[in-house]
């Protein structure tokens, strides 16, 4: 090689290297002050993260909801009970619990928590204000996670926590499924664990109690904190307290409250829902006693361990590790494991909701037991497997079961849309699959597929709700005929009739 060549090689070979070398310095110096004014503002970039996904879940979910994917159970449900509300029946509605006349909300489930919403609803009276306060809340849900690792953690762990909520499993699919009122149970559920923890006694005992008013089964979660405050705080007095405040709130609401409501009418879902374990308290406390292998075999089954395991696995099952804490978690798995109905043990649907912030909770607790080499090794996994378990499993828009089809239209809806409007706005409508929340702000509405056609004037046929099964529409069409309607507008797997 002749030797200019050489020179010219060697010169190529050693500027990258002195490049690097002699830049390397001020590349670490930029690094090292980015990281600085990033802890600086740790506060305003969770608030700038949550503010994304609020304003992204609330979109995709108003979509879902516009392009005709959502539901008359829950959304429609919901819908009809805050519009009725606004004419002067308060939370009355004609689809909970599939009884087609009018009754109390109350009388299913206790949410007297809603008359806070009312306002929000009576401003714009439509589901898209219930789809944009409920993804309001889960947002929130972020500040109790990040305030909580602000105080059991060093700097540096606070925004890895807020991304891990985000990350969670079952946050975004609760953010679009409809509306529900235990999601508005997240936020004061974190909250209540991190006043816990800071020793705001008053504060922790008013969020724990606000959460009685949004679900029933809310109590149950606070027999968690009662033992955990008697087991690790040794304060008997404040956790005996909660335990036996919890324990009798749950009993008056389930055997007082709902039936007084539901004009004597009982609570229907325990012994429905646990049959299998007792079908009562007490027979479930039975069965845990004398038959303690049946309870195993529930606990057990494959789809309870696969719920478990998209739970536990973003966070490495720190929650384990938290010590006493780890009881906050019990009564929720409890109730929520013990059911046979299959939606309340799966992190696609809203019943999970109550072990959002008990997972990170106990999960921030555990990693503040551990030193900080360990702490530093275990944030980075909880980060991986957090993007791991969202990209697996999640609904998050880069997940690999995202379903971009869920926001946009179907074209078979295009030229039937318009004969919604024939249907007079004081009209009882019997409708099916995603119509019944397009339909909702009247006082009479049915979900066909759970209570037919009743006295309905007017029926919204919808073939999806047949498992698109062209022959089986057709036959339900003509069944509704022959109850005295007729056809007045189709299309493809679609029929509006009206009763003659």
């Amino acid at each position: 090689m002749p030797a200019g060549t050489r020179g010219a090689s060697r010169l190529v070979s050693v500027a990258p290297s002195r490049f690097w070398s002699r830049n390397g310095h001020d590349w670490r110096s930029v690094l090292g002050r980015a990281r600085a004014v990033l802890l600086r503002r740790e506060g305003l970039t969770a608030f700038g993260v949550a503010a994304a996904y609020f304003l992204l879940y609330s979109t995709l979910a108003v979509l879902r909801h516009r392009t005709y994917h959502s539901f008359g159970f829950d959304l429609g449900l919901f819908d009809q009970v805050f519009w009725n509300t606004t004419q002067g029946r308060p939370l009355e509605s004609t689809m909970s619990q599939a009884l087609p006349v009018p009754h109390s909300l109350l009388g299913d489930h206790f949410s007297p928590a809603f008359w806070l919403l009312v306002p929000f609803y009576y401003a714009y009276p439509h589901p898209e204000t219930l789809l944009v306060i409920q993804t309001a809340a889960l947002a929130l849900g972020a500040w109790p996670v990040y305030l909580l690792a602000q105080l059991k953690l060093p700097a540096g762990y606070r925004l890895a926590w807020v991304a891990a909520y985000f990350l969670f499993l079952p946050l975004a699919f609760i953010s679009t499924y409809d509306f529900h009122e235990v999601a508005l149970a997240v936020a004061p559920l974190g909250f209540a664990l991190y006043f816990l923890e800071r020793g705001r006694i008053g504060w922790f005992l008013l969020s724990l109690a606000s959460t009685f008013l949004i679900k029933e089964e809310m109590p149950l979660v606070g027999t968690g904190f009662g033992a955990y405050v008697l087991l690790s705080k040794r304060d008997w007095k404040l956790g005996l307290g909660v335990l036996a405040g919890s324990l009798l709130a749950f009993a008056a609401i389930i055997q007082a409250a709902i039936p007084y409501f539901g004009g004597g009418r009982p609570y229907p879902y325990i012994a429905g829902r646990y049959g299998q374990v007792g079908g009562s308290p007490l027979g479930i406390l039975r069965t845990l006693v004398s038959d303690p292998a049946r309870i195993a075999r529930v606990l057990l089954q494959p789809k309870k361990v696969y719920f478990v395991t998209g739970l536990f696995g973003p966070v490495l099952g720190l929650s384990a590790l938290a010590g006493w804490a780890s009881v906050v978690l019990l009564p929720t798995l409890g109730y929520l494991l013990l059911s046979s109905y299959e939606p309340q043990y799966s992190f696609t649907s809203q019943y999970s909701a109550p072990l959002i912030p008990l997972v990170l909770g106990t999960s921030i607790l555990a990693l503040a037991r551990l030193r900080e080499l360990a702490r530093k090794r275990a944030m980075a996994a909880v980060m991986v497997s957090s993007f791991f378990f969202s990209w697996a499993y999640g609904d998050l828009p880069f997940s690999r079961k995202f379903n971009p089809g869920q926001f946009q239209p179907e074209t078979r809806y295009a030229a039937f849309l318009p004969a919604l409007a024939r249907i007079p706005p004081g009209a009882r409508v019997s409708a099916e699959n995603g119509f019944p929340s397009h339909l909702s702000e009247r006082r009479y509405i049915y979900d066909y597929g759970y209570e037919g056609v009743q006295d309905a004037g007017w029926v919204v046929l919808d073939y999806e709700g047949s498992g698109y099964d062209l022959p089986a529409f057709q036959a339900q069409v003509a069944a509704v005929e022959a109850a005295g309607y007729d056809q007045v507008a189709a299309g493809y797997g679609l029929s509006l009739l009206r009763k003659r």
